[in-house]
């Protein structure tokens, strides 16, 4: 393939963990990649190495988080347990009818498009299921597993016909969360409203960290998504994946008039133990 130019790419990336946009981060985020390896040499070869095998190769992401909420904390913090008094999350429902969804059928979730497709294309296709149960189900899933920072923080539950989609934090702030639904030919979805509603604020809220002696990382692992911003949100082309990330956690926190205080986060890779794999680099369908 020839050079090209637009191969030299700048730009800061946003970070999402386990579907969550961690938010803004302060001196860029960092990627380290590092092979262990034994060099095999022979005597009849004197000191030349005649061959070189991997033993070892870990990931490590380094996420200097500049949003140090309560929030942000139980995230990165392993045991850390968020208590909250008051408040309540904002929802609505989206309801299928019992017409099975036509190509084009979609329900727009604070912006975001999800599209029914016969031949699904890119994440935010909807595969058309068999009856409008299934299709309803794989609607479900596709807004649950979307990493667009717009619908990271809502969750979608329910079964057949009707699909409650919540605001994962209490508060008025899930008040503004849109819902809309466009049909192809005929009702075939419906929204409760153009927004969520029932959202209330929280009184009170705070966060309990334990010392964390014996807690399993991996057990606690998440997929850990880059994404460069000045790509499509949905395109995942140049995106970095870890599918097995955690962090031990860690805070540095400076009281001081010029100096944010910081998440500086240290994420590390676990290896899948079906298929090995540590991470990967663009978009995952390409080698499902």
């Amino acid at each position: 393939m020839p050079s090209n130019t637009e191969n030299v790419k700048l730009g800061v990336c946003s970070v999402t963990f386990d579907g969550v946009d961690l938010g803004y981060t302060q001196g860029g985020v960092e990627v380290t990649v590092e092979t262990q390896t034994k060099k095999v040499m022979v005597d009849q070869f004197g000191n030349s190495e005649i061959n070189e095998y991997i033993l070892s190769r870990s990931c490590k992401a380094k996420v200097p988080l500049a949003e140090t909420t309560l929030e942000n904390l139980v995230r990165i913090m392993p045991g850390a347990v968020l208590f909250s008094n008051g408040g309540t999350k904002a929802s609505g429902t989206v309801t299928l009818s019992t017409a099975v969804p036509v190509d084009g059928d979609k329900v727009t979730v604070n912006g975001v498009d999800f599209t029914f497709k016969t031949a699904p294309l890119n994440a935010n296709h909807v595969a058309i299921g068999a009856t409008f149960a299934i299709s309803a189900q794989n609607m479900k899933n596709a807004i649950n597993a979307s990493i667009n920072a717009l619908v990271s923080r809502i969750t979608v539950t329910g079964a057949a016909a009707i699909l409650t989609v919540t605001a994962d934090d209490a508060g008025t702030a899930g008040n503004a969360i849109t819902l809309a639904a466009t049909f192809a030919t005929g009702a075939n979805v419906t929204v409760s409203g153009a927004v969520l509603a029932g959202g209330t604020a929280v009184t009170k809220k705070g966060v309990s960290v334990p010392n964390g002696a014996g807690i399993s990382l991996l057990s606690l692992a998440r997929k850990l998504v880059l994404h460069p911003i000045a790509n499509d949100p949905t395109d995942p082309s140049e995106d970095f994946v870890i599918p097995l990330a955690m962090t031990a956690g860690a805070m540095s926190f400076s009281f001081k008039l010029d100096q944010e205080r910081l998440f500086p986060v240290e994420f590390s890779a676990y290896p899948d133990s079906a298929t090995k794999r540590l991470f990967y680099v663009g978009d995952e369908t390409a080698t499902a």
